[in-house]
């Protein structure tokens, strides 16, 4: 599921950030179901210092939202929205960021219609540091 959601990625990157959540407080990771306790997808959430276009810190941060094909356009990623949501409000969060891929124009389409609003669009770049040089 997780290579769906990622899918430029590759599978150690995903083996390497599975440990790192497993490890950590500040991430979250949880299996939706559905009423017969089948597995439908599954949200991951982290607690961030810094969010662009959020004004509260600490910020919850909607790394991952997955439904499986089948089960979408019947209300459970509505619901599962809901339930992130109120998640963060027990937890004391004020604000939920979250991105998508500029290509994923439905993901775009299903957070708007949930009621988020858009606050950049912008291409995200990284290098590592070589400590021995």
């Amino acid at each position: 599921m997780r290579e769906d959601v990622y899918g430029s990625l590759e599978d150690e990157f995903h083996e390497k950030e599975m440990k790192q959540i497993f490890s950590s407080d500040d991430w979250f990771c949880y299996f939706l179901e559905n009423e017969n306790g089948q597995i439908t997808g599954f949200a991951e959430l982290s607690s961030r210092n810094i969010v662009d276009g959020c004004l509260s810190s600490p910020v919850a941060y909607l790394e991952g939202l997955y439904l499986k094909k089948e089960y979408r356009g019947m209300g459970q990623g509505r619901e599962a929205m809901n339930a992130i949501k109120n998640w963060c409000k027990n937890k004391g969060f004020t604000e939920l960021g979250m991105d998508t891929e500029l290509a994923n124009i439905n993901a775009q389409k299903f957070f708007k219609a949930m009621g988020l609003q858009e606050t950049y669009r912008i291409v995200q770049f990284r290098t590592r540091i070589d400590p021995g040089s």
